[in-house]
Formats: structure tokens, C-alpha cells, sequence
């Protein structure tokens, strides 16, 4: 994919204000081969102010796992990034991210909209989201995702819900999570919507009525029916194979939706209960796991159709120190999935024991461990031979008033050929 570079000038219909800049969009290496070019900086010193500047606040380990995204050196995950830069303070003042899977480009994950607080109210927001999208689509995309969250006003979103931003490009919630003082939206959005919601805003003097109007409402709504019942109740064939980096969006999309009839612990092996923790999970600690060449320090398998939509995924990752030779295993699918193919879950979670056992990476003999509250789970763990511990971990509602005790079930693996 090459850089498109883009004028952007207009004059702020509310208020006056001005912008007169340069977007830049394209895959990290040739765009801050661009950027340099157009500021006269070293590309390193470029690249340095975005991370410093412009990339969402998620703490110092999230820095080195975007640089990969921008330097391109994850062989299966694809960035592609927008860049806002201000003529007269010579600064790039907004940015966006879209990740994809290279060998599956069909689910893009919108990440890392900012724009620097001197700009903010212009607009510039919505002209990065809009060109990250463009770019998802033009790049494979078949629906894009994203999430965002809002503090609770006396339990209801602010009245500047960052929500809205993305509803005006045609963006419709797909599901909703609410936590202790905040609120958090899977928002989605494939092509039809996009060009309708444009087509809205240029018949309506750029803004987009509310709520959304038909025919972008049945658009929506058919597109919100339709990845639900690819999760739940896939058509296509199913295959297995080990979970890769590039897999971000997809297993966004899955763990994310939320469903009301949803397990009440998501997937303990990789640390995530509920969902909203899952990008800033798999990016620091899952992504960097699977990328480990030396040892089998993450087994996860993925069952996914043949555009690469995820409908299950069996998470299997050591514990450290690796010396306690314990992997911690789990899997996740939408309710309905695991109550209409029981048969296909259980070979998932078999082929990733197997996995575990015939690879010459592992130290033998291994513990397997799985962390349950949920029934219908235990009772396949049990079944493949996983039998009740002594140990039991606590669980918590926002407000830490005590929800319920999730129980260990462990199985050993003995020497190779086992």
C-alpha cells in the first residue's frame, strides 16, 4: 500500500478557527519516510514525537509494541497510520492507527485517534477516523471495529460521549459494557455504512441526523444481525490453526462483543475477565508470547472460517518462571457456538493439548491448569481429564462487592510421546 498525502484547508464553520496542513496515510516505515520529507527532521526524531506526543496513554510498555507497528516487524500484523501535520507550528497534531491481519485482512481494528489539545474542536478527529477507515477498507477490511470508552455521569455517558464521534461516521454499537465508573462501546461499521453515512452528512450540510436515519439505520442493523450470527452459528467451514500476531482485530471482535448470555469469565489464561482489557492484554503480553520462537511459550489455536473471522479461541500460555512447567489454559466462543458445536469446542481444546504434548519445546512432565466459574467449561475441562484443585481465586463486581470464586482443574502431561 503506498502514502497518500492530502491538503487539508478549510475555516471551522462554528468558529472561525483555520487549519492548514498536510494528512499523511500508509503502512509506518514509508510513512515516516514521508513525514521526514516533509518536516526536514531524521525519520527516528519523527517517530520519537509521535510516541512522546500522540500516541494514546497506555503506559511506558505499550510504547516498544507500536514502534514494531510503525518500523513493520510483525510478519502477520499490518498498521496503517494517519498523520495530521500543521503548516504554521510545523507539528503533526492528530493521529490514527487501523491493525490488521496480513493473511486476513477481513476485521480492522481502529486504535489511537488523538489529536493534540491546541486543535482539538475542529474537526481533525473525524478527518483521521474517516481516512483510517478508507484505508481499512481499501487494504481488505470487510468490517471495522473499535472501542471507546466514557466516564459515568450519575450511571449515564458524559454528555460528550466520545461515542458520538464515530456514530457520525456511521459507526453502530455492537455491544456494551458497563464497569465500576465508565462505559465501554464495541462500535462496527462495514463499507455500505460508511458510504451511506457519507452520503447523509453531504445531504444534511455535514452533519449526520440523530438517531441515524434509514436507509443507514437497516444497514446497521443488518450488518450488527449478521457478524453476530457469524460468531454464534458459523455457516462455513471451520479450521484450526495456531493464533498468530496478526490476530489482534479478529479476537477483538470476538472477546469484545459481550453478549447478555456471555461466560462470566472470559478467558483466565490470558488474563482477560471481561473483554474491554483484551487489546492492551494481547498487544503487551499475548502478542510478544506467540512471537517466541525459542520456546513454546504461548500454544493458543484459533478456530476460524476461510475469510479468517474468529469464532473460538482455546488460549494456552506458560506461567512464569518456566521452570514450574505449567501452562494456563482456556477457551472462549460465544455461548451459542459452544451450546450448537459442542463437538467442534471440545477438538479445539484437544488439539491444543496436543499441541503442548508432542512439541519438543516443552519440559516434561508440564502441568496444564484451567481457572473456572462457569459450568458448561468445567465440565469439558473435567471431561479431557482435568480434575478439581485446592485452589480457588475470587471474583469481584465494579463496585468490589464479592461476585463468585472461580476454581483450579489441573492435568499432568508426562514424558514425550504421553
Amino acid at each position: 500500500m503506498s502514502i497518500s498525502t492530502t491538503t487539508i484547508r478549510f475555516e471551522h464553520a462554528a468558529t472561525g478557527r483555520t487549519f492548514d496542513g498536510v494528512m499523511l496515510a500508509g503502512p509506518g516505515p514509508a510513512l515516516i519516510a514521508q513525514a521526514a520529507t516533509l518536516t526536514g527532521e531524521d525519520g527516528t526524531e519523527v517517530l520519537r514525537g509521535i510516541v512522546r506526543k500522540l500516541l494514546v496513554r497506555k503506559g511506558v510498555d505499550w510504547t516498544g509494541p507500536i514502534l514494531g507497528e510503525y518500523l513493520g516487524l510483525f510478519e502477520d500484523s499490518s498498521g496503517i497510520f494517519v498523520l495530521l501535520w500543521d503548516r504554521r507550528s510545523r507539528q503533526f497534531v492528530s493521529h490514527g492507527a487501523m491493525f490488521q491481519s496480513r493473511r486476513f485482512p477481513a476485521a480492522g481494528l481502529v486504535a489511537h485517534i488523538r489529536t493534540e489539545d491546541a486543535f482539538r474542536g475542529l474537526g481533525l478527529g473525524s478527518l483521521v477516523v474517516e481516512q483510517v477507515v478508507r484505508s481499512g477498507f481499501e487494504n481488505g477490511a470487510q468490517v471495522i471495529v473499535l472501542a471507546t470508552d466514557d466516564k459515568l455521569l450519575g450511571g449515564v455517558a458524559g454528555p460528550k460521549a466520545a461515542n458520538r464521534l464515530y456514530a457520525r461516521l456511521g459507526f453502530a454499537v455492537l455491544a456494551e459494557k458497563r464497569l465500576a465508573d465508565t462505559v465501554d462501546w464495541l462500535m462496527i461499521i462495514d463499507q455500505a455504512a460508511f458510504e451511506q453515512a457519507r452520503k447523509l452528512r453531504e445531504a444534511h450540510g455535514g452533519l449526520l441526523p440523530q438517531p441515524a436515519p434509514e436507509p443507514l439505520a437497516g444497514i446497521q442493523q443488518r450488518l450488527i444481525a449478521s457478524i453476530t450470527s457469524r460468531l454464534a452459528s458459523p455457516k462455513a467451514e471451520l479450521r484450526a490453526e495456531p493464533a498468530t500476531e496478526g490476530d489482534l482485530a479478529a479476537l477483538f471482535l470476538l472477546t469484545n462483543l459481550c453478549p447478555p448470555q456471555d461466560w462470566r469469565l472470559k478467558l483466565c489464561a490470558w488474563d482477560i475477565d471481561k473483554g474491554p482489557e483484551f487489546e492492551r492484554s494481547f498487544v503487551v503480553n499475548v502478542r510478544p508470547a506467540l512471537l517466541d520462537r525459542d520456546r513454546l511459550e504461548d500454544a493458543s489455536q484459533v478456530l476460524r472460517d476461510p475469510q479468517g473471522f474468529i469464532v473460538a479461541v482455546c488460549a494456552a500460555r506458560q506461567e512464569a518462571p518456566f521452570s514450574r512447567r505449567t501452562f494456563r489454559l482456556d477457551v472462549y466462543c460465544l455461548q451459542a457456538l459452544f451450546e450448537s458445536q459442542p463437538t467442534v469446542v471440545r477438538q479445539l481444546v484437544e488439539q491444543t493439548i496436543r499441541g503442548i504434548e508432542c512439541s519438543d519445546r516443552v519440559m516434561r512432565p508440564c502441568r496444564l491448569s484451567f481457572c473456572g466459574a462457569d459450568e458448561a467449561k468445567v465440565a469439558l475441562f473435567q471431561s479431557l481429564g482435568f480434575a478439581p484443585a485446592s485452589n480457588t481465586i475470587p471474583f469481584f463486581t465494579p463496585d468490589f462487592t464479592p461476585a463468585f470464586e472461580a476454581r483450579e482443574y489441573v492435568r499432568t502431561l508426562g514424558g514425550a510421546g504421553s
